[in-house]
């Protein structure tokens, strides 16, 4: 499912049509992870849920009051702030995928006192803000001026959008297949008011929902289409299928994923000071040299022969321990880099568990199991790997012309490393930090352009657990450079000779 910025403004309107006047009841965390604002009107609760984090983002409306689990945190301050005010408006900022509900209490004098939230149903940058006035309240994922230098959100500062976008283009999906004039026609009709009543066309494969859009699409002739009213009632279709293929409670699976991952990191760093005590006991054995020479160095002043045997054996002994302890410094630094692979392998598989859905996750969880059990990343474990339809790379086309490959999941970022990229490609990864790998390929292999590397490494960026902030060093190398970690998860790697390209993470256009 692709949503675009023509897809939220027709998501706002439907939402404002149905809800405008509804009262806040309750806001909490689902079970499931998404946020629920609960709203009654006309009798009935409907809960207006958001789950932002999703692939893709998505906000939801379900007739069902939904019971709400936790209000940790963020969730708290919100649920104080809305309970009992009304739902006043939803709009959505033309030309990008945010939404800004307003709520506030009415009187007879008026409106009362006004509150903003903004969804941000970007992918992988998604958020939600509570903004009052202008001003920041709380946020769902806050970053400081040192942690995001362009677009700060904490509370306490000025709310500012995400980057504006201009000249917004077709849907690749809508373009697909139309002549340019066509092109333009459509591209008129999106932005028209035209587009907020209209039937949607919702496309199916198996009795599943694959895509819904304004106007017809290219690329699913193996899908049946129907024309419905509600953009809302195919999302939230779409929403109970993947919710179905992630499996109930996503939110406890990538707890139960943290635990097992927070356990083995605890393991890992109990040996690490054990290692240290090991080494520093090791470094100290000229100690015992010296003491054994000593006693050497004194024997003919022992005056009895059973006193001399005690002596002599007490020295042997002492140089024993230090030649053993001399032979242990290798292989204690070889567990030492052993030990560090795995940490390393720990946050990446954290970071991996935050951007999975249904089968990704599954394969995080496999990694995750089999690191736990000391078995390394190929070691077969009871939950056997979920069968799924091979789905489309993800890619890209540089500003000239190169084609730019992401991973997005442990197996992916290893397929495209190892079995997809040419020895000869560029291959890039953020620096020292869990990220994606991503490729630079070009059709007529003559040397990428500057602006298209910096391109890629603006990607690599943006698909990584550093995306968050305003310049991120990326490391880039011919992948013959680069080279697997034994018993380590998929897609955890060695690389050499490789070059720094300082990037801004890359912000994706709409995408089609």
């Amino acid at each position: 499912m692709i949503t675009d910025a023509y897809l939220i403004r027709r998501l706002g309107h439907e939402v404002e049509e149905r809800l405008a006047g509804a009262k806040v009841r309750d806001v909490g965390l689902l079970d499931d992870g998404r946020i629920a604002i609960v709203l009654w009107k006309n009798g009935a609760s409907t809960a207006l849920c958001m789950d932002v984090f999703g692939s893709p983002p998505l906000l939801t409306v379900e007739p069902e009051e939904p019971g709400i689990a936790i209000e940790p945190g963020f969730v708290r301050t919100l649920a104080g702030a809305l309970r009992g005010t009304v739902l006043l408006e939803v709009r959505a900022r033309r030309g990008d995928r945010v939404l800004r509900l307003s709520f506030g209490s009415r009187n007879r004098f008026g409106v009362g006192e006004r509150l903003e939230v903004y969804v941000e149903l970007v992918p992988r940058f998604g958020n939600v803000v509570l903004v009052k006035g202008e001003t920041v309240v709380a946020a769902l994922k806050e970053f400081s001026p040192a942690e995001n230098p362009r677009r700060p959100i904490a509370a306490g500062l000025p709310y500012t959008p995400p980057p504006a976008r201009t000249g917004a283009p077709l849907p690749g999906l809508v373009a697909r297949g139309r002549t340019a004039e066509e092109c333009d026609a459509a591209l008129a009709l999106l932005e028209s008011d035209a587009a907020l009543a209209g039937r949607v066309y919702t496309y199916r494969r198996d009795g599943r929902v694959a895509q819904s859009h304004l106007l017809p699409l290219g690329g699913f002739e193996d899908a049946s289409v129907t024309r419905d009213a509600s953009l809302l009632e195919a999302l939230a279709e779409y929403g109970r299928v993947r919710a179905r293929g992630e499996g109930a409670g996503g939110a406890k699976r990538r707890s139960a994923l943290e635990r097992l991952l927070a356990k083995r990191e605890t393991r890992i760093r109990g040996e690490l000071v054990a290692l240290e005590r090991r080494r520093e006991a090791a470094e100290r054995r000229d100690a015992l040299r010296a003491e054994g020479e000593g006693i050497y160095a004194r024997m003919h002043e022992i005056e009895t022969p059973l006193a001399r045997e005690e002596a002599n054996k007490r020295a042997q002994d002492l140089f024993a321990s230090y030649k053993k302890l001399g032979a242990s410094l290798p292989h204690l630094d070889a567990r030492q880099r052993h030990l560090e692979t795995q940490l390393e392998a720990v946050d990446t598989l954290r970071w991996e568990a935050g951007r999975a859905s249904g089968p990704d996750l599954d394969e995080v969880e496999r990694a995750a199991a089999a690191l736990a059990t000391h078995a390394g990343a190929n070691a077969k474990t009871s939950k056997p790997a979920s069968k799924r339809r091979k789905r489309a790379r993800l890619e890209l086309r540089a500003p000239d012309g190169s084609r730019v490959l992401v991973g997005r999941s442990p197996a992916e970022n290893a397929d495209l490393t190892f079995r997809v990229a040419n020895p000869g490609d560029l291959w890039f990864h953020a620096r020292g930090t869990p990220g994606a790998h991503v490729v630079l390929q070009r059709d007529d292999r003559r040397t990428p352009s500057q602006r298209d590397v910096e391109f890629a490494a603006s990607l690599a960026a943006a698909h990584s657990k550093a995306r968050a902030s305003g310049k991120v060093p990326v490391d880039y190398t011919q992948r013959k450079h680069v080279r697997k970690r034994p018993d380590a998860p998929p897609g955890l790697v060695w690389y050499a000779q490789a070059k720094t390209a300082i990037v801004t993470p890359y912000v994706e256009p709409l995408p089609g």
